[in-house]
This record gives structure tokens, sequence and C-alpha cells, in this order.
């Protein structure tokens, strides 16, 4: 059985000459959702495409959810039309031109009411909780307390603030576009993967037999680690370094990638790629990192 629920919030703004006279803000939306399940370990998925996500353990059953969208930004086309006005429209053509200066005529005089309507749809089916805001003219900061033995699966794109997890067990996958990935109390496996933003993880235990993979193209991967643990670790930075306090056991590693498409009317391909593999404490878990312009941190909790 599905359970969906949608959240909307109405944003209405007065305008007066290009400024503000009266903002009222939207109030935060707030839900409270069961698993199907709640005996088992369960599931939130969460993906924005602008805002950030905060995701903490607690002892309840339930997933609380709170979402609050900030103040409007103009979007870079309403940047630019408007930067493009200011100087005379030359950036316009004509028509868009005449256009943009009938409707101000007729609005001469009159305020602007402006109404925008935000939604957040939670869905949960089979102990699974979706949780997707809809894209639009106002980023949003979503707040979850999930159980700690919950699994995440988080996607944010497009904002500096990022992905933060604290004080969860459960399998964790994050992707960011611009953001950071901020992880601390965790226990793993994780999978975290960022186009431009660091990745921190500082994790309570590690569970063994369980492979994890950080991958950052422009930003450090800083991961910190329980002193007793067995890691095999597999490092590769293109344009910074690797840093550690663990006693790490050095082996030269080359991963072979073979590809063969000749049945399928395709082409052969065969490549070598050179990582550092770092054993620590004769070796265990597999840990892949890479980062192409950052550096790597691998650091013994105390």
């Amino acid at each position: 059985m599905k359970t969906i629920i949608r959240l909307a919030g109405i944003m209405i703004l007065l305008w007066a000459a290009g400024l503000a006279d009266n903002a009222q803000e939207s109030q935060a939306d707030h839900a409270v959702v069961s698993f199907s399940n709640p005996a088992k370990p369960g599931t939130v998925e969460v993906d924005i495409s602008e805002g950030s996500i905060t995701v903490r353990g607690y002892e309840g059953k339930d997933v609380v959810i709170d979402a609050r969208w900030r103040e409007r930004v103009l979007t870079k086309e309403e940047q630019e039309q408007e930067a493009a006005l200011a100087e005379g429209g030359e950036e316009l053509d004509q028509e868009e031109l005449a256009r943009k200066k009938a409707q101000a005529e007729k609005a001469k005089g009159m305020k602007t009411i402006e109404v925008e309507s935000m939604g957040l749809t939670i869905e949960e089916e089979e102990n699974v909780i979706q949780v997707n805001a809809e894209e639009g003219k106002r980023a949003v900061d979503v707040v979850i307390q999930v159980p700690f033995s919950t699994s995440l699966r988080l996607s944010c794109r497009d904002d500096e603030r990022g992905v933060t997890v604290d004080r969860v067990d459960g399998e964790i996958e994050v992707e960011t576009s611009d953001g950071p990935i901020v992880l601390t109390n965790v226990s793993g496996p994780v999978v975290a993967d960022s186009s431009d933003g660091e990745i921190k993880a500082v994790f309570g235990k590690v569970v063994p037999g369980k492979p994890m993979s950080f991958s950052t193209m422009e930003g450090d991967v800083d991961i910190t680690l329980p002193f007793d643990v067995k890691a095999s670790l597999k490092m590769k930075t293109d344009e910074g370094k690797i840093f550690t306090d663990f006693d790490v056991q050095l082996k030269p590693s080359q991963q072979k990638k073979e590809e063969d498409e000749r049945k399928e009317g395709g082409g052969y391909r065969v490549s070598f790629e050179k990582v550092t593999l770092g054993l620590i404490n004769g070796g265990g878990v597999e840990i892949q990192i890479t980062t192409y312009e950052g550096n790597v941190y691998i650091r013994k909790a105390k």
C-alpha cells in the first residue's frame, strides 16, 4: 500500500517600484511519516534540485520531515533581463524590448502581487519513504529525523550548503553537484560523490565486508576511522596529496579494465589505471577514494 502526502506552501510578495513593501514568509512544511513495517530498517530517499538536506538519527520509529523555503532569488534569466533593461535594452531584441515596455506602461501606478506555490511530496511504500521538492524559483532546506538504522539515498544539486548526516547506522548514498557532504557518527557502508565540494566523514564504527567509495572532482576528502579498523584503501588524486596518521602498508596496484563489445558490433578496449593501495591493520573493508583537485586525509579517531 502506498501512502502519499503532498504539502503546498503559498508565498505572497507585494512589490512597489521594484522594491518589496511587504513580504510574508512561508510556513515550514511539517510531516510525520511511519514506515509500513517499523520492525525492519527502512529507507529514506530525498531528491531536491536546489537547497540543502540535513538528516539526524534519533530514538523514535517515525520519520519527521521539516522543509523551509528560502527567500526568492531572481533566476539567471531574470537577472540578465533586468540588467539589459537598466542598460537601455541593448541586450534584448527589439520585439522583446517593445513587449517589456508595453507591459511596464500597462502596469504604471500599480503594485505587483507575486504569488508563488511551492510543493513537497512524500510517498511511502514497502518501507521506502521518498521526499521530493518541486523545482521552482526557491531553494528549500529539508531537515529530517530518522531511526538510527535507516538507510539513506540523498541527492542535492546546485547549492553550497550540501548534505549533512549525523548518527545514522544504515547504508548511505549521497550525491551533490556544488555542495559539501558532511557525515558524522556513521557506520556505513557509504557511497559519496560530489562534483564540486568537500567530503568529510567521521565513522563511529565500520561495517566489515561492505565496500565504500568517496569521490569528488574539486574538493578534499577527509575521513576519520576507528583506530582498530581493518581496511584496504584504494586512493587516487591527480593534483593533490595524501596524508594519514595511521601506520599504512603501501603496495603497488594497477587496475585493469577491459571492454569487449565486438560481438555486438562494437570495439575492444583495455586500460590500466594506477592507484595507491594502502593496508591498515593488515587490510579489510575496501575503501576507494578519488579526488582530482584536492587532498586526501585519512585520520585515526582519538
